[in-house]
C-alpha cells in the first residue's frame, strides 16, 4: 500500500505502548508503511488523544499500561464517532479471557508483534474481529 492509498483508506493510528523501544520501533515501521502514528506511553495520554482532535482510524494498545488497563483505552475508543478499530497488543495468553469485543477490541496481537499480520489487519478493513 502506498502512502496515498493508506491515507485514502484511513491511516491515523494511536499506538499506546509503555515500552519506549517497542513503541518507537513499531511506530517507525507503521510510518514507513504510510501510516500517521501518534505514539503514547500511558492511558492518560491515550485518553487525551482520544478526547481531543480528530479520532484515529486505529487504536493499538498494550494490555498492561502504567496507569490503566488497555481494555479501558479500548472502551474509550469505542465511544468515539467515527469509531476506530481497536487491536490489543499483549504478551499475555488471553485464550481463556472474557469476551474482549465487549470492550471494543476487534483483535489481539501477541507480542512480539508480527508486523506483516498487523499491516494486513490495518489494510484489510474487512478483517474479522475476535
Amino acid at each position: 500500500m502506498s502512502e496515498l492509498e493508506a491515507k485514502k483508506a484511513g491511516n491515523r493510528v494511536l499506538l499506546v505502548e509503555d515500552n519506549e523501544a517497542a513503541g518507537k520501533g513499531l511506530a517507525r515501521l507503521l510510518e514507513a508503511a504510510g501510516f500517521e502514528v501518534t505514539n503514547v506511553a500511558d492511558g492518560a495520554s491515550a485518553s487525551l488523544v482520544l478526547t481531543t482532535g480528530v479520532p484515529p482510524h486505529y487504536v493499538l494498545t498494550d494490555l498492561q499500561l502504567p496507569d490503566m488497563d488497555g481494555r479501558e483505552v479500548a472502551l474509550l475508543a469505542r465511544g468515539l464517532e467515527p469509531r476506530p478499530r481497536v487491536g490489543l497488543i499483549t504478551g499475555w495468553d488471553l485464550d481463556h479471557c472474557e469476551d474482549l469485543s465487549a470492550w471494543g477490541i476487534e483483535w489481539v496481537l501477541p507480542k512480539p508483534v508480527d508486523v506483516q499480520d498487523l499491516l494486513h489487519r490495518l489494510r484489510d478493513v474487512s478483517s474479522p474481529a475476535l
